[in-house]
This record gives C-alpha cells, structure tokens and sequence, in this order.
C-alpha cells in the first residue's frame, strides 16, 4: 500500500483554508503593532455597529410615500446629520487639545455609549425615546471620527506611512458594514429589530474593551500652546486641500439624494437602489485600496487630483449616457475617488498639524466636510434637475476643482522660485 504522494496534503488543501491563512497574513502586516491593532478592533467593531444600527432604523421613509412628502423628510434628515458636528464639535476639540491622552477616553465614551443606547433603543422603537436615542448614538459616532483623526499618528506603527494606516482604517470600515449587513437583515426579519439591536450593543462593546488599551498619555497644554498650535491649520496646502476634498464631498451629496429621486422618477425599485447602494460601498473599500499604491507613485496632493480627475471624467461620461448601468458605475467611481482623496487628506493634516492642535482641526474639518456633503444634498431637494444634466454637471464641477487645486499649487511654487531668486539677487 502507497502513502499519499509527496506535497498531497498541500495540494488538497481546502480553498477555504487557504482563504483564511493569506487574509490571517495579511491582517498581521495590516495590525504591525498592538496599538494599532486596537485601534483597527475599535474601528472595525464602531462600523459594524453603526451599520446595524442603521438596518434597525431603517423603514419606508423615503420610497414608500409621495414624493413631496419624501423631500420634507429628507431636509430633516439633513438637518439632523449636522447637528451632531455643532454639539460635539467644539467640546471635544477643547478636550482632546487641552488635555492629552485624552483620544482614548473620547473613544472608550464613544463606543459604551453606543453600545448603552442600542441597548435602550432595542426596547423603545416605538416611543418617542427613539429619537432622542438616535440622535445620541449620530454624536457619538462623530465623536469617535474625530479621536481616531487626532489618536492615529500616535499609534502609527514604525515604518508605516500614514496614507497606508489610513487606508487600512477605513478598508476594515467598509468590510464590516458590508459583513454585518448579512446577520444584520437577518435578525431584522427573525427575531426582529430588537433582537438586533442587542447585537449591536454587543458588537460596541467589544470595540469599548478595545478602547480601554489604546495609549493614554498624561499632561495639560495651556492655552497659550494649544492657540500657537493652531496656526500650523491654516496652511496653504491645507487650505488648498480642504476645497479640492470639500468639493468632491459636496458632490457626493449631491449625487446621493439626485439619483435618488431620478429613481423614484423613473420607478425602477428597490432593487436598483439597492446596486446604487452596493456600488458606493464597494468604491468606499476601493478607495481604501488604491490610495496607498497611488502613495508609492504620488505624494498626497497628486492622489487628490487624480481622485477629482478620475470623479470628473466618469461625471461627463456617464452623463452623456445616463442609465441605471452607468449611474451605478459612477457611483462607484465616485465612492473611490471620495475614499481615496479623503485618506490623502487626513494624512496631509495628520503630518502638517501638531499634536495639540489636531483635535480642533479634525473637528473643524469634519463639520465643514459634513456642511457641504448638506449643501450638495440640498441641491436636488430645492430644484429637480435632469438626471444626465445633473451627472454631467457633477463631472464637469470635479474637473474644476482638480485645475483650480494643481493651478494653486504651481502659482504656489512659481512664487517660491521667484522669491528666492530674489533674496539671491539682494545677496
């Protein structure tokens, strides 16, 4: 009797086995080091519950009523998506600037705090509690956004450039919405919204232990350091970058709430939002992807033209040729060129920004981020626009926004030359 020939246990390996060793490998070139680790944890666990907090809330608010009605309620929505900016804005950039080490305890909040509200929420779906409930768990959410923007470079592991550990957040980002999407529908059908509401609670609060061993440093800033900080903000190049970035936002907004209502025009169903919706998440995580081999070719400022250039192009295309097929390719586009210029962005303040000033300037660009992603939404509420002549519109504007970006940096440069050419003269 013959043994099995040399290398048959390789050979017969299960493709899930084989699945599972190469994405353990590359979640431990991803993690690098514990801190990092954590903090992926505490990100991958937020979005994961968030997603299903968002599949609980869900109803027929939008396609299931008139149109009219429809409009009114997404102005509320907008509204609503704002506010969180105005209340947690302001005091947790004073937190995290005055008082360090103070991300992890802005992180640790976030996530209990979650996790207490889709507890309570669970059982009061049908009160009036659901809405203040809601609204709690949109803030602290934000909150968490902006710890993790100041709290990164501080956990960055040896070697890595930011772009990547950026990437890397917002990669386990998008593949946790996507994978608590299934259980989540699941348990929304059987036992019912309740039930997953408590999973979720459970999914925070795992991201909460997390939180508890991130790095947690000691000291105060006075005032006086934390304004000179400050100042590092409002450089050309972040300037420069914050219209380019706030811009592709804006347009975001714009096409989320347009091609919604060219399909309620157009009543094509669920179904085809439903691939709209699948398209913009699969461009979130191709974002994530592409951004740091785009980083090994190009320095930030190049992944956010070719971001606004790529978004521009597929803009007219798809206009010129406006259909379910090619909106879903936009929007897809879209997605990459949104996730992509936003991980160029943060790395861009990240290493330009202090330590003590980046909680104001994550909060301040997040909130301003969040109000022209409104602007654009309320573009199509106040007035309808042809589907194709919106798109076509969007495109052009991007590729607007990508010559003013580059002509800004070249005047930047030319003027440089011209004056040290100038101090050389003198001398």
């Amino acid at each position: 009797m013959t043994g099995p020939a040399p290398g048959y246990g390789r050979d017969d390996e299960p493709l899930a086995r084989i699945l599972a060793r190469r994405l353990g490998r590359a979640l431990r070139r991803d993690v690098g080091t514990p801190w990092f680790g954590r903090l992926l944890a505490l990100q991958a666990t937020g979005a994961a519950g968030d997603a299903l907090i968002a599949l609980a809330l869900a109803g027929s608010l939008f396609f299931s009523v008139p149109e009219a009605t429809a409009r009114g309620r997404v102005a509320l929505y907008l509204a609503l998506t704002m506010a969180p900016f105005a209340v947690v804005s302001p005091l947790l950039a004073r937190l995290l600037d005055r008082y360090q080490g103070s991300e992890r305890w802005a992180m640790l909040v976030s996530a209990a705090g979650r996790g207490a509200c889709a507890w309570l929420l669970a059982t009061r779906l049908d009160t009036l509690y659901l809405f203040p409930l809601a609204f709690a768990v949109l803030v602290l959410s934000r909150a968490a956004l902006i710890a993790r923007g100041a709290l990164l470079p501080e956990v960055l592991p040896p070697g890595r450039r930011l772009v990547s550990a950026n990437a890397s957040l917002s990669r386990v980002t998008a593949i946790s919405g996507i994978v608590a999407g299934a259980p989540g529908l699941l348990l929304v059908h059987w036992p019912g919204p309740g039930t997953e509401l408590l999973f979720a609670a459970a999914v925070y609060l795992v991201g909460a232990a997390a939180a508890l061993r991130l790095p947690s440093a000691r000291g105060r800033r006075s005032d006086t350091e934390v304004r000179a900080l400050r100042v590092r903000i409002s450089s050309a190049d972040i300037r420069r970058a914050t219209i380019a970035v706030g811009t592709v936002r804006l347009l975001v907004g714009f096409l989320v709430f347009h091609l919604a209502f060219a399909l309620r025009r157009a009543d094509v169903g669920t179904l085809s939002l439903g691939l709209l919706i699948g398209s913009a998440a699969l461009g979130s995580l191709g974002g994530a992807v592409v951004a740091p081999r785009l980083r090994r070719r190009l320095r930030e400022s190049g992944i956010i033209v070719t971001s606004l250039a790529g978004a521009g192009i597929a803009g007219v295309l798809v206009g010129l040729a406006f259909g379910l097929t090619t909106a879903a390719v936009l929007v897809f586009v879209f997605g990459v060129a949104s996730g992509a210029a936003k991980v160029a962005f943060d790395s861009t303040v990240q290493q330009e920004v202090p330590e003590g000033a980046r909680g104001w300037a994550f909060a301040r660009f997040e909130a301003l981020f969040q109000l022209v992603w409104v602007v654009g939404a309320a573009i199509p509420l106040i007035v309808p626009v042809p589907a194709g002549a919106g798109v076509f519109a969007v495109g052009v504007a991007a590729l607007a926004a990508g010559v003013y970006y580059v002509g800004g940096r070249r005047m930047r440069a030319a003027g440089g030359k011209v004056a040290r050419a100038g101090g050389t003269q003198e001398r």
